[in-house]
């Protein structure tokens, strides 16, 4: 059965939807121009970025002021910021209380005239506003989960007496011990979600969409491990039979291992299944190994493309076999553009050398903002171009969806 294209409004009462357009406004879209969309707004959001408006370092004064920027230097008794406005401020180590830099908080402690760091991981949507700071020294880490609760330094507290032969120890060592013990214990490096969208129609045209995604990632030291999954599904009613339709059926799952070289470079396996009712694909299979490099690697803004060898399997319905040997080239962007609110891009190319007519392009462009800590929304572009599908069938395959998802 050919696909069929289905274009209706998103119904106020079901806000999340799945779409295909098929109207000539996405033409802009067909062939590999689809390949040159998704390095141009790389290249601007990179512009802007330098521009200064991705600035993620913030330095807290022990007066409650808060000042954003970058670092450029820190010396034995000043920190010298770079404002937004391109400014530059030499501010004394003895007026800072606490430095938010990259994925750690850094607290300054106090014991007369010398100066010491804590430092702590630092947790998920951090802001500055989430600590007391006040001239007594006194810093109190506020609603930061169990790792970090209890972190608090005093300024003075009284000497105990000696036990056992051992020299007297105050009572703010024990604290600063207690600090260390509760603040060192390793981060947690995985995350994960899981979305979920449904939508129905009724009058003129009944229809239901529904669809379930998923991702997670571990990311350590030496290596990275990732994976993905999404599932699609709409039936559509034949208002002459009364006979659900399906118009959309499929499943697309990938999983990936990057091993670090350096803090850039890195190696990986990427390994892909799909699933197409519709397209009378039993199963499709793309197995690539290669290397890629981060060639942007900001807390607010990643980037990094990779390239390698690709062998593609595909068995259609009716036992139909194809499978080749070829090139993959990917590239991936994230932006956390806003505190709670991220933009997430990737084009994936496939094409066979031993027919350079084969090949096809997967583009996935998407907004994800945070209610919570563990609710999510997101809307998302998927398309899918096939330079040489199967007998009937289209080249161009696109969806519009909408989620609400929990993080974990």
């Amino acid at each position: 059965m050919q696909r069929k294209v289905y274009f209706g409004k998103v119904s106020p009462q079901y806000p999340f939807s799945l779409i295909r357009p098929g109207s000539e406004r996405f033409n802009f879209l067909n062939n590999k121009r689809s390949m040159l969309l998704l390095p141009l707004v790389f290249l601007f959001i990179a512009w802007v970025f330098h521009a200064g408006m991705s600035y993620s370092d913030e330095i807290k004064t022990i007066d409650g002021a808060v000042l954003t920027g970058e670092i450029i230097n820190v010396a034995a008794e000043s920190i010298s910021l770079r404002t937004t406005d391109g400014t530059v401020s030499d501010l004394p180590l003895k007026d800072v209380g606490l430095v938010s830099r990259g994925s750690e908080i850094c607290i300054i402690n106090r014991d007369g005239k010398k100066f010491s760091v804590l430092r702590i991981p630092k947790p998920a949507n951090f802001s500055m506003n989430d600590i007391v700071s006040t001239k007594t020294d006194a810093l109190t880490l506020q609603d930061l989960g169990t790792s970090t609760a209890n972190v608090v330094a005093k300024a003075s507290a009284p000497e105990t007496k000696a036990t056992s032969g051992q020299p007297p120890v105050s009572g703010g060592d024990k604290i600063v011990q207690a600090e260390a013990a509760t603040v060192t214990a390793p981060p947690r490096t995985w995350k994960g979600n899981i979305d979920a969208g449904v939508n129905t129609k009724d009058g003129n045209t009944e229809s239901t969409t529904t669809h379930i995604k998923g991702g997670y990632a571990n990311e350590r030291k030496r290596d990275n491990i990732y994976f993905d999954a999404i599932a699609l599904y709409e039936t559509v009613t034949n208002n002459d039979t009364d006979v659900d339709e399906e118009t959309v059926n499929e499943q697309r799952a990938t999983g990936k291992y990057e091993y670090k070289h350096s803090p850039r470079l890195y190696s990986f396996f990427n390994q892909y299944f799909e699933h197409d009712e519709l397209e009378s694909l039993n199963y499709r299979s793309i197995s690539s190994p290669g290397a890629g490099y981060r060639f942007i690697d900001k807390e607010r803004l990643k980037y990094k493309a990779e390239a390698g060898p690709a062998y593609t399997y595909e068995r259609f319905h009716g036992g139909i076999i194809d499978d080749y040997m070829g090139l993959r080239v990917g590239q991936y962007l994230d932006w956390l553009f806003w505190k709670d609110t991220k933009f997430y891009a990737k084009s994936e190319f496939v094409e066979s050398i031993e027919d350079t007519k084969d090949w096809r392009v997967d583009t996935g462009l998407g907004v994800r903002h945070n209610l919570t800590k563990s609710i999510a929304v997101s809307l998302e572009f998927l398309d899918q171009y096939d330079n040489t599908p199967a007998e009937g069938k289209e080249k161009e395959d696109r969806t519009f969806i909408g989620s609400v998802g929990y993080n974990f």
